[in-house]
């Protein structure tokens, strides 16, 4: 697969890149400073989509869960290739996303996760329009990867894209070096108990719901998971009450429970389930309990010519890569087999959290990897 690197097509295209990193950034950086909250990511997607007509990416459409989308037609029989990165962050509409530069490093909410990974998507699709005999282009910025988004943006590029596509190139922007072919399982549960209520005073002993939240929260820590097939659980939010001196009528949490092994995973949920139902019982509360968020796992065996190819397009660059399983938008694709990647572009810290920063240092090397994949998967190299 690697003579495609060295054709003076795929050479012309790798000197494109580098020559517009700075293109990037600022792309990046307009992106990032336009707020994108799950649910809410229409406003950073009108300007995506005219970034895309900016830059010859047309025709632009949307589809149904608002996803923005440009197909780049190719020749007939060759292959047919998504690229997508996601526009939502964890972020409420309340939190500042202006970006603040500190030589290579960027920092703002959401700049490394995901608003670098978009404007990489549009110049890549720039570059790759113009790369001769290739196949049909899909570039993808996609909606609901984030917090309880359940990869609804991905599922509808899916449900358009999942018979027709050879391969699928997800892009991050903050996982330089640690590209994924294998998604991690995720179930997120919404937990709630229901008391009676009443005065803190003249109605104690009555049930409190928020104490018995507490007791759950306290008792699923103590759960035991394994570390192979690694298998994680975290209370991410909760809330309930209503004042100080009233006994909880309400007490709800969300519960995020993940692994390698699809298997390991329902095990844990098991366990969950089997606390908040003895709780509930020795606490007097009634329990209600919502899966609210289901990602399916799956993972490309370990001589797939997909893994190979981006191997040897890494160590083209000079970066040899250290595989990861994680959650993405690529757990769609692999969970119903097909041949799907998530590359990252460069390097962040501090994801999903206000003092997010990038250093773009090393964003040529993600970029230039990324186009080798891509240039040759249109080329036909699977």
């Amino acid at each position: 697969m690697t003579h495609s690197f060295t054709t003076p097509d795929v050479q012309a295209g790798l000197r494109q890149i580098e020559q517009h990193i700075t293109d990037v950034v600022e792309d990046a950086v307009r992106i990032c400073e336009v707020p994108a909250p799950p649910f809410h990511e229409a406003k950073r997607a009108d300007v995506v989509a005219d970034r895309m007509r900016a830059l010859g990416l047309d025709p632009v459409r949307r589809d149904a869960e608002g996803d923005v989308i440009c197909e780049l037609p190719g020749g007939a029989g060759r292959p047919v290739v998504v690229v997508s990165a996601h526009l939502d962050t964890v972020f409420g509409p309340e939190v500042s996303t202006t970006v603040r530069r500190e030589g290579s490093k960027l920092h703002a909410p959401g700049i490394g996760d995901n608003s670098v990974a978009v404007a990489s998507m549009l110049w890549l699709g720039r570059t790759l329009k113009d790369l001769p005999g290739r196949g049909t282009l899909i570039l993808a910025a996609n909606v609901g990867e984030e917090g309880l988004g359940n990869l609804r943006g991905a599922r509808a590029l899916w449900a358009q894209f999942g018979t027709t596509a050879d391969a699928w190139v997800i892009l991050e922007g903050a996982m330089f070096n640690h590209p994924s072919c294998a998604g991690i399982c995720v179930r997120r549960l919404s937990v709630t108990y229901r008391g009676p209520g009443g005065h803190s005073w003249s109605d104690f002993g009555r049930p409190s719901a928020v104490h018995a939240l507490g007791r759950l929260i306290d008792q699923i820590a103590q759960i035991h998971v394994p570390t192979e097939p690694r298998t994680t659980y975290n209370v991410g939010v909760i809330q309930g009450g209503r004042t100080v001196n009233t006994i909880a009528p309400q007490a709800n949490m969300i519960l995020d429970l993940r692994s390698e092994e699809p298997e390991a995973l329902a095990s844990l949920e098991r366990s969950v389930r089997a606390l908040v139902a003895g709780i509930a019982a020795a606490a007097g509360v009634t329990v209600e309990i919502e899966v609210v968020s289901d990602r399916a796992g799956g993972r490309l065996s370990a001589g797939h010519a997909l893994i190979r190819l981006v191997g040897e397009a890494a160590a083209a660059v000079g970066v040899p890569p250290t595989w990861k399983s994680s959650s993405t938008d690529a757990n769609v694709a692999l969970s119903h087999g097909a041949a799907a990647v998530c590359l990252g572009l460069a390097e962040g810290d501090n994801l999903h959290a206000e003092d997010e920063v990038l250093d773009v240092t090393l964003l040529p090397k993600g970029l230039q990897q990324a186009f080798l994949v891509t240039a040759t998967l249109l080329l036909g190299g699977l």
